[in-house]
């Protein structure tokens, strides 16, 4: 009588084991099929948040071209690619690479006077870029790009008058 009952144990170990291993299975099925749609959803999320950010720094820079020693700090935070100010352009450049194709390849394209792009890679390439009439600079810097990486920043934006051509001289600072 012993023998019959360790077989029926083991015969539930067994059934345990499997009905384990087919959940398993199937959990793994459902991961691979969700993972790469749950990353897009995150990636179109950061990519929304650097437009929000890039049309608060927007919104400072033209707040402080009123007059001439206007100063306005800003959070912001870079949880996802970099922030490029190119001051021989005037442009300020939020880059991101993305699972997510946010526009058209290859298109520029203006959303709330943000140009975006989006260049095929892998993964995508997305650039929103702001473009201004203002003579824009870096700290002390006149010329060149500067390049600002992931973290969390406290961005100063200062008019600091008007430069030999007559622009007005917006300078930035991230500390």
């Amino acid at each position: 009588m012993r023998r019959l009952n360790s077989g029926k144990r083991g015969q539930v170990w067994v059934e345990t084991v499997i009905y384990t291993l087919i959940g398993l299975a199937i959990m793994g099925l459902v991961l691979a099929v969700a993972l790469p749609k749950i990353n897009q959803k995150k990636d179109e999320v950061s990519i929304n948040q650097a437009m929000d950010a890039l049309q608060k720094i927007n919104s400072k820079v033209y707040e402080v071209q009123k007059a001439v020693g206007n100063r306005r700090i800003i959070d912001l935070s870079i949880g996802n690619g970099k922030v490029i100010i190119d001051m021989d352009e005037d442009t300020i450049s939020w880059i991101l690479e993305s699972s997510f194709k946010y526009s058209e390849p290859g298109v520029a394209y203006s959303q709330g006077g943000i140009n975006v792009t989006t260049t095929a890679a892998d993964p995508w390439n997305v650039e929103l870029k702001l473009g201004y009439a203002a003579d824009i600079q870096y700290d002390e810097q006149t010329a060149g790009t500067k390049e600002i990486d992931l973290g969390d920043y406290e961005l100063s934006i200062e008019n600091v008058g008007k430069n030999a051509n007559d622009n007005i001289v917006v300078t930035l600072k991230a500390s």
